[in-house]
């Protein structure tokens, strides 16, 4: 599941986190107060909520009051008084609201982040609107903030390095076993005068299908580990990796299983139920891997009922 669904799914949540951060401080007296004390305010929101990335205020009409107040990370982030922000979502969603409002997820202009962002309207006791308080955060910074995984989060650059060395290890081995298999290809053109002697072509067509399980199998841990933004926490995640383990196995035993068929019933006959044992058993691997699959995807239909029950619930 990408990003984008993770934020439907726990939209409920973070609107309450985000809402309740904006709302705190969303009154008619910050309006009144002078430039200094509005940025003072508004730091020590960010100070207090280190996920927020970006605060400000608007007036009534959409036009930003004072510069953008941004997190120490977001130093070119400053400017903005006076930009009229009236064809914004969020100033949108506000201006007809009565309680903090958060929008979907959308590129930000200010660092081309996926960001969401949370805006609580400010009405005096008539009702009319009087200003906005806004409050930008990233999507992926405050999701993890949310199921608390920032630590976890924090190591993955580390954990990504190690899987591309061992990927590159991985490939290496590959190679040596491909350039092998060529120099193995090369005798088999010797054993055209003894056509009873099958050990070159085996040996070649081993070597070729190791390589090729070994370099999927590298493909498979540089895609899934180093290229691939993952979230643990889902089944689906952990699934379509195992999957893709074990097919890249399932291949190569196959076709390995299938080599000793053929070199069995020419060699020794009597040592054709170990080929065949082996076909099996990567049969019964793929019907075991097809119910996990199955299993799997029906538990978490399950779970993202049940979560939508509960949500619906509140």
């Amino acid at each position: 599941m990408n990003r984008f669904d993770h934020f439907r799914e726990l939209r409920v949540d973070l609107s309450a986190l985000l809402g309740g951060v904006v709302d705190a401080v969303a009154s008619p007296h910050l309006l009144r107060q002078d430039r200094k004390e509005q940025r003072r305010v508004l730091a020590c929101l960010i100070e207090r909520h280190p996920f927020l990335d970006l605060c400000y205020l608007l007036d009534a009409d959409g036009n930003q009051i004072g510069d953008n107040v941004a997190a120490s990370r977001r130093r070119k982030a400053h400017g903005g008084d006076g930009a009229n922000r009236s064809h914004r979502p969020y100033y949108r969603l506000a201006r007809e609201a009565t309680s903090p409002v958060l929008t979907e997820p959308y590129l930000s202009s200010t660092n081309g982040h996926i960001c969401i962002t949370a805006t609580a309207p400010v009405r005096d006791e008539a009702g009319k609107l009087l200003g906005m308080v806004v409050a930008d955060s990233e999507l992926d910074r405050t999701l993890a903030l949310l199921e608390e995984d920032g630590s976890r989060r924090s190591f993955e650059p580390y954990f990504k390095f190690i899987y591309l060395l061992f990927s590159a290890g991985l490939l290496t081995v590959s190679m040596a076993l491909g350039l092998h298999a060529l120099i193995a290809l090369g005798s088999v053109w010797s054993t055209v005068t003894t056509p009873d002697d099958f050990s070159a072509p085996f040996q070649a067509t081993i070597l070729f299908t190791l390589a090729l399980a070994v370099f999927d199998l590298a493909k498979t841990i540089f895609e899934e580990e180093v290229l691939l933004r993952k979230d643990i926490r889902r089944h689906s995640t952990t699934r379509r990796t195992l999957t893709r383990f074990i097919a890249a196995i399932l291949i190569a035993v196959s076709i390995e299983g299938l080599m000793l068929v053929f070199k069995f019933a020419l060699d020794a006959p009597q040592h054709l139920w170990l080929a065949i044992g082996l076909l099996v058993a990567a049969a019964a691997l793929m019907v075991a891997l097809g119910l996990y699959v199955y299993f799997g995807a029906q538990a978490e239909v399950l779970l993202l009922r049940n979560r939508e029950q509960r949500h619906d619930g509140h």
